[in-house]
C-alpha cells in the first residue's frame, strides 16, 4: 500500500480493484495445478490519461480495499473472481453494473475458479468421464530421425490398442526434432513437456489422478528408458 488518501473534495481519477490469484503446483505429480482465487484484493489509483505511477495496494480484504479506493477516487471499478468489472464508486461514466453482484457470497474464501472445480474432486465422488493424454517419451529421442522411428511407432501402435486409445500423434516429438532441437527449455519445461508420442483416450474415474493411474495401468511393458506421463482433463 502507498500514499495517504486525498481529502474528499480533492479526489480524482479512478481506482481499479481486482481479486488476487495465485498459481498452484502439485508437488506429488510435479506439475502445475491450476490456480486459486485468494479472497484478497489489489488495486491501483490512476488519473486520466492513465498514470502508471499512481499509488497502489495489495493483499487487502474486500471492505478494506473498497475503503482505500473510495477515499482516493470518485470512480471505483472492482471485479471479484474472473467476472466482469462493477462500479463501486460515486461516478459510473462507463455504465458498469453496480456493486455488489448478485452472486457475491456473504463470506469470500480462498477457492478455485469455478472452471477449475474439477481439481477438487475426491475419491468419494461419483465417477465421471475424463479425457486422457498419455505421453510416451522414448530415450534418446534425437535418434528417431533414423529408422529407429519405425520401431518406436510399432510400439506406440501396440500401446494404443492396449489402452483403448481413440488415436495417437507425435506432436511433441516432431516439435523437438524439427523445430526446437537446439532450444534449451527453462524452469523445468523439459520435464513437463518431454518429446514423445501422445495417446488419446477416455477413462471413467472419480478424480483426475485416479484416471491417470488407471490409464497408465493399461499400458503394456515398455522398453527400458521410456517415460510415461498421464494428464487428465474434464470431459470425454
Amino acid at each position: 500500500m502507498s500514499e495517504a488518501p486525498e481529502s474528499r473534495d480533492s479526489r480524482t481519477g479512478v481506482v481499479h480493484i481486482y481479486e488476487e490469484e495465485e498459481a498452484s503446483f502439485d508437488d506429488e505429480r510435479q506439475r502445475p495445478d491450476g490456480s486459486y482465487l485468494c479472497a484478497t484484493f489489489g488495486g491501483r489509483w490512476t488519473r486520466r490519461p492513465r498514470d502508471s505511477e499512481g499509488p497502489s495496494f495489495e493483499g487487502l480484504a474486500l471492505e478494506r480495499a473498497l475503503s482505500w479506493a473510495r477515499a482516493r477516487a470518485p470512480e471505483v471499478q472492482i471485479r471479484y473472481g474472473r467476472g466482469e468489472y462493477h462500479s463501486a464508486g460515486e461516478l459510473n461514466p462507463g455504465g458498469l453494473p453496480q456493486w455488489p453482484p448478485a452472486d457475491l457470497p456473504a463470506v469470500l474464501r480462498r477457492r478455485r475458479p469455478p472452471e477449475q472445480n474439477w481439481r477438487e474432486r475426491n475419491a468419494g465422488d461419483p465417477p465421471v468421464h475424463w479425457r486422457l493424454e498419455l505421453l510416451l517419451a522414448p530415450p534418446n529421442a534425437q535418434n528417431l530421425h533414423t529408422t529407429k522411428r519405425w520401431e518406436a511407432e510399432r510400439l506406440i501402435e501396440l500401446a494404443a490398442r492396449e489402452v483403448g486409445a481413440t488415436h495417437w500423434d507425435s506432436g511433441p516429438l516432431d516439435a523437438h526434432l524439427y523445430h526446437d532441437v537446439d532450444a534449451t527449455p527453462n524452469i523445468g519445461l523439459a520435464t513437463l513437456h518431454p518429446p514423445g508420442y501422445r495417446l488419446h483416450l477416455a477413462v471413467l474415474a472419480s478424480t483426475s489422478s485416479a484416471a491417470e493411474r488407471r490409464a497408465e495401468a493399461r499400458l503394456p511393458q515398455l522398453p527400458q528408458g521410456w517415460r510415461v506421463r498421464a494428464t487428465a482433463f474434464p470431459g470425454s
